[in-house]
């Protein structure tokens, strides 16, 4: 069975916003492994575009984990006595993926030679792919029932998460971005068509005009043609 952005019933929830994320990573590592290899070509017109995406996706995910490790997780486990062995699988995971961030840290400070940065996001792409898709699987299921996202204590936390939110909807299909503003408080949802466009452009800055997709599913939908063929 395919799984669904949004519920059985139309709406969001908190499993929406968890596997937004997800979306949002395995997007960002195709863009990666593309833009390295047009830079390994000698394409290094978003050179530095890149780089400062790498920051950011460094940062996100980082912070994806230390929520799940201190929020999600803890949750999760002591109302659902089924999901403890996962958990502790996945924090491993976590355990293995953070430093790989620190060396990218490095591999992307100087992309003269991108060779490293590329194994960077293969191996980050190895270790996701199963992690992501076991999130998927074994613990949204227990996310379905909450639809209600918390109100931002401050505008500086509001325009933090509209920021994130931006980042995650980028390639999501039109009819789950109206569902998603219908679950945020009015707080954070009226700084998002803002936020959206800003990253639209930050988008674009990085990887280029290529199609995003309008996926339904945490799983990113880059169209037909829409990505560049890479080398062997």
């Amino acid at each position: 069975m395919t799984l669904t952005l949004l519920n059985d019933d139309g709406t969001a929830s908190m499993a929406t916003c968890v596997m937004l994320s997800h979306h949002g990573f395995r997007r960002d590592l195709k863009r990666f492994e593309s833009a390295l290899v047009a830079i390994a070509r000698g394409d290094t017109t978003r050179r530095v575009a890149v780089q400062e995406e790498w920051q950011k996706f460094h940062a996100t995910l980082h912070g994806h984990h230390q929520a799940e490790d201190t929020g999600m997780f803890p949750n999760l486990a002591s109302r659902n006595e089924s999901v403890r062995k996962t958990i502790a699988r996945l924090e491993a995971d976590h355990r293995e993926i953070d430093p790989l961030l620190e060396r990218g840290d490095a591999a992307f400070a100087d992309l003269a030679d991108p060779t490293a940065a590329l194994a960077i996001i293969t191996r980050l792409q190895i270790l996701l792919t199963p992690h992501l898709a076991t999130e998927d699987s074994e613990l949204i299921p227990f996310l379905r029932d909450a639809k209600s996202f918390p109100v931002p204590p401050n505008e500086e936390a509001a325009a933090l998460y509209a920021a994130g939110f931006a980042w995650a909807l980028h390639g999501v299909a039109a009819q789950v971005v109206e569902r998603v503003y219908a679950l945020l408080p009015e707080s954070l949802a009226a700084k998002l068509p803002a936020a959206r466009s800003e990253f639209a452009k930050r988008y674009e800055r990085a990887w280029g005009p290529v199609r995003s997709g309008a996926t339904f599913t945490p799983i990113p939908d880059f169209g037909a043609s829409a990505e560049p063929r890479l080398v062997a």
